[in-house]
């Protein structure tokens, strides 16, 4: 189907592919940055988005037109004859073909789950990246981290150049990785970070090692998924040359929504799709750092297959008041499950509402202006929130 769409184009383009439990959106907004700093033509395709489906596919940091998309649409439903293809498969073919369009440098193509069955495994990547390894997507992964290791690892390709960085990267990745002769870096061995007050320190035997200040993007954790980016752009430097001064510029300007988003208001919002227990963990860590002075209440759903007790407890302490509703999803957990999650764990206080946008206004008109209120748990839930703003 791909050869199909793209049998005309003799335009040379560098993909890379972004895989990972949490980070891959962040990774691939630095990545995305930078290389736009550095002054190539960049192509984005990264899931889901949350307002509107044009945030999936973007050149130069702009999503594409309606017309674009539809076009697209258009010539792979031609194209694809008697073939039957999912949602994830037709947006990823259409971000393919719209690049072709645009002619783009370089490609940044993120997986949506997993990696070696992902709609974008179908490109043999130039390089790849994986950015952390955790338990998420049990129904469709499993809940064994050597085994959703090696999904991720899927996307690896022989003799590429890879980084991971996970922390404590499982061995079935490692060994995967060196059965195809990838010329994989790991943080750890082969990479690492020091954090100071005012900026942080890449660790490194390559060119870009060396000091520099927080990325824009807020949490400590950005600090890691910075280092794997630059590390990243050093490993592939002869075939796609950036210079520090863009990696710096990327950094500084990248912005990415629903990533520990802060919303200016009385009280303040912060947007977090954190949705499994090592992103909430992250969440829960960052409060406490920045926000342990103020009085928290959460707007709060979650998906039916993540682990919800999972997610709440990080948070338990932290959250005085917990405001839950409905997802705009079929495959929402139900107010009811939630609820019995954030009453059993002992997490704090709650009450149900029939959306997640009246969830928001009862939080702000219970909360004064000095207070917090954290929206998460799921994409769903940062759409709504800025649905009610």
């Amino acid at each position: 189907m791909y050869q199909t769409l793209n049998k005309e184009s003799n335009h040379s383009v560098y993909t890379i592919t972004v895989a990972g439990t949490n980070g891959k959106g962040s990774s691939v907004a630095m990545l995305e940055a930078i290389l736009l700093a550095a002054g190539y033509t960049v192509g984005v395709y990264n899931t889901p988005h949350l307002q509107h489906y044009n945030e999936r596919i973007r050149v130069n940091g702009i999503p594409v037109q309606d017309a674009l998309i539809v076009s697209s649409f258009a010539q792979i439903n031609e194209a694809r004859a008697n073939i039957s293809l999912s949602y994830f498969e037709f947006g990823t073919l259409a971000a393919l073909e719209i690049f072709k369009h645009e002619s783009v440098d370089v490609r940044i193509l993120e997986v949506g789950l997993g990696g070696r069955l992902d709609a974008v495994n179908i490109i043999d990547a130039d390089a790849a990246l994986i950015t952390s390894i955790g338990i998420d997507h049990v129904d469709w992964l499993g809940s064994d981290i050597s085994n959703i290791a090696f999904e991720k690892a899927g996307i690896f390709r022989a003799s590429q150049k890879a980084v991971c960085g996970a922390v404590d990267v499982p061995l079935s990745l490692v060994n995967f990785a060196q059965s195809l002769r990838a010329d994989l870096l790991c943080v750890g061995p082969d990479f690492n970070v020091e954090i100071n007050k005012t900026s942080w320190r890449l660790i490194a035997h390559h060119s870009f090692a060396g000091e520099y200040a927080f990325p824009a993007l807020v949490g400590e954790h950005q600090i890691y998924n910075a280092a794997s980016v630059i590390t990243l752009l050093a490993h592939i430097s002869l075939e796609l040359p950036v210079k520090a001064s863009h990696i710096k510029t990327g950094l500084s300007h990248c912005k990415l929504a629903g990533r520990m988003q802060i919303i200016a208001a009385e009280p303040d919002l912060l947007l977090d799709v954190a949705h499994n227990p090592q992103s909430a963990q992250v969440l829960a860590n960052y409060l406490k750092k920045h926000n342990s002075d103020k009085k928290i209440r959460a707007v709060f759903s979650i998906m039916s297959d993540k682990d919800i007790a999972g997610v709440l407890l990080p948070l338990k302490g932290l959250v005085e008041k917990w405001y839950v509703a409905p997802l705009s999803s079929s495959r929402g957990a139900t107010t009811a499950e939630i609820e019995q999650n954030i009453l059993e764990n002992g997490v704090g206080e709650s009450i149900i509402y029939p959306s997640i946008e009246l969830a928001v206004s009862a939080a702000q008109e219970e909360s004064n202006k000095n207070d917090l209120i954290v929206c998460f748990g799921s994409f769903y839930v940062v759409e709504g929130c800025l649905e009610a703003l």
